[in-house]
């Protein structure tokens, strides 16, 4: 797999209507969140002034249905029409923020029914999260797919950045109920986006997938993929690694820096300001330096600025510190979501995105409550230092991967003519289905016939198979069986209808040491 050696510019995206349509609109609807989350947890404060419990079942009702519901969104956005997903999670959203806007206004609200709205529409968002990253591969205009993603990247900084200081104004000037009308207006404007974007590509003949078969096929997919295990490993070690920026910037801006809320508001800002600035120049990296490299060079930037934020006592210093910070930070983290979204086949890539979305949520939960046990202990600056250390490490031991970007083409579908059997299957359930491909190949050639077949299993196995295994003849010994085993018919026309065009790649080498002119193939039925 390779990219292109003239990658499209940072802002060539943008010029796509569809995709340009899609990007404002998952921009405003990030923003409504963060707006809607400020809103919600300033609200609390007054209805329930003397219940810390209660101001921190906010944030729990705001982060809890990303877990619950991260990879059945995923499932969801591979089996439907994602278009219509995005539109339906919006009305949701925007139902629910009015009727949050109702109670507000008529000053009926509590502090429960507060946690059940913003639950609800936490909810609503989380069953579209994975629905806006695959869309943005489906709305990048052909050639730009690098530079889409990385775009897409920035839109929860802009809201980080621009959020919380547009809602702390609004609340000042008109109060809270005025933010949450905004909020409403927000993912209402969203919907007047979404319906630009442009209807999604003829959806496969076959029926879909039921919730359970579909996270199952999907996790299976992420098994059997060398390359997503890799980079998945690679972004939780450094997200855990280097999260103590992130859980002690509070503790850093009012211990180290003295400062208070609107103080803790600019340093979290200057991050966000050095994560936009890297998403929209990382494309441009692509061109000159490789994955790994960017990797390496960003997380071992980050580990820098996590060791010396101990030491700097400067406030404007501390802000440039942040800004190159997250600069570093968005560019490992875009170009490892980049690997894994440009090496995931179209029918598993929303799953496979919200498995990545889990990953990170996971490694920053842990990593927040790690640092901060640590910190606890033993000091602030002893656990960033121990943090930057452990970044360094964590590289060391994981960025010897050959991590790289993968192509469009690599994993687009290919068309196959369909096998009709002599039995006629009357229903498609029925299984499992076994099937043996046969193989004579020279002596000279077995070994690597042999390690080439590991890697066709492998395809296999990620396209839906539940056993592969290669045979060899004891009475012949230049003859090889392969044989794999879906669950059922239907499983196995799915198997054939998921091959890409790396998966095809992969069965002509191997076919390449056949001896024999046509491979007999043959496919059976489990009937008892």
């Amino acid at each position: 797999m390779s990219v292109s050696p003239k990658l499209a510019d940072a802002w060539a995206p943008l010029h796509h209507q569809p995709f340009r349509a899609l990007w404002i609109a998952a921009t405003v609807v990030n923003l409504s969140i963060w707006m809607e989350n400020i809103a919600a947890a300033w609200m609390m404060t007054d209805l329930q002034p003397n219940s810390p419990f209660m101001v921190s079942l906010v944030q729990t009702s705001m982060a809890l249905p990303a877990f619950l519901l991260g990879l059945p969104s995923g499932v969801l956005a591979d089996l439907v029409n994602r278009k219509r997903l995005l539109i339906s999670t919006q009305i949701g959203s925007l139902g629910f923020s009015v009727i949050l806007v109702g109670f507000a206004w008529v000053g009926e609200i509590d502090g429960w029914l507060l946690l059940g709205l913003t639950f609800a529409i936490s909810c609503t968002n989380a069953f579209a999260m994975a629905a806006w990253i695959a869309s943005t591969i489906d709305c990048a205009p052909q050639g730009q797919v690098t530079a889409a993603i990385a775009l897409s990247t920035i839109t929860p900084n802009i809201a980080r950045v621009v959020g919380p200081a547009l809602a702390g104004f609004l609340i000042a000037v008109a109060g809270t109920t005025t933010l949450f009308i905004s909020v409403s207006a927000g993912f209402l404007l969203s919907l007047v986006l979404l319906k630009a974007l442009p209807e999604a590509a003829i959806r496969p003949k076959l029926p879909p997938e039921r919730m359970w078969n579909g996270m199952r096929s999907g996790l299976r997919y992420m098994q059997h993929s060398t390359d997503l295990r890799l980079a998945l490993r690679l972004v939780f070690v450094f997200v855990a690694t280097g999260s103590s920026i992130w859980a002690l910037l509070p503790l850093v801006a009012r211990v180290q820096l003295g400062f208070g809320a609107s103080g803790f508001g600019l340093l979290l800002g200057s991050l966000g300001v050095g994560a936009m600035l890297a998403g929209f120049q990382v494309t441009l990296l692509y061109r000159h330096l490789s994955a790994r490299q960017i990797i390496m060079g960003g997380g071992i930037g980050f580990a820098a600025i996590t060791a010396l934020i101990p030491v700097v006592s400067h406030p404007w210093i501390m802000c440039i510190l942040l800004i190159v910070g997250g600069m570093a930070w968005m560019a490992v983290n875009t170009t490892i979501g980049t690997v894994i979204q440009t090496s995931a086949a179209a029918w598993v890539r929303a799953r496979v995105a919200s498995v990545y979305l889990l990953v990170v949520m996971g490694a920053m939960a842990a990593g927040g409550v790690i640092w901060g046990a640590i910190a606890q202990h033993f000091g602030i600056q002893e656990a960033l230092w121990l943090s930057a250390i452990m970044i360094v490490l964590g590289l060391l031991l994981t960025g010897r991967i050959n991590i790289k970007l993968g192509s469009e083409t690599d994993f687009s579908v290919v068309k196959q003519y369909p096998f009709e059997p002599q039995t006629i299957i009357e229903d498609t359930s029925d299984g499992p289905v076994a099937v043996e491909i046969f193989y004579k190949v020279a002596a000279g050639n077995h070994s690597l016939f042999i390690a080439k077949s590991r890697q066709v299993g492998q395809s296999r196995r990620r396209n839906g198979a539940l056993a592969w295994r290669l045979y060899r003849d004891l009475d012949t010994p230049d003859c090889f069986v392969e044989r794999f085993l879906v669950d059922s018919w239907l499983d196995y026309l799915r198997h054939v209808e998921r091959q890409t065009r790396i998966d095809k790649e992969g069965e002509e080498e191997l076919l390449s040491f056949a001896t024999n002119p046509t491979l007999s193939t043959r496919r059976y039925i489990a009937v008892a």
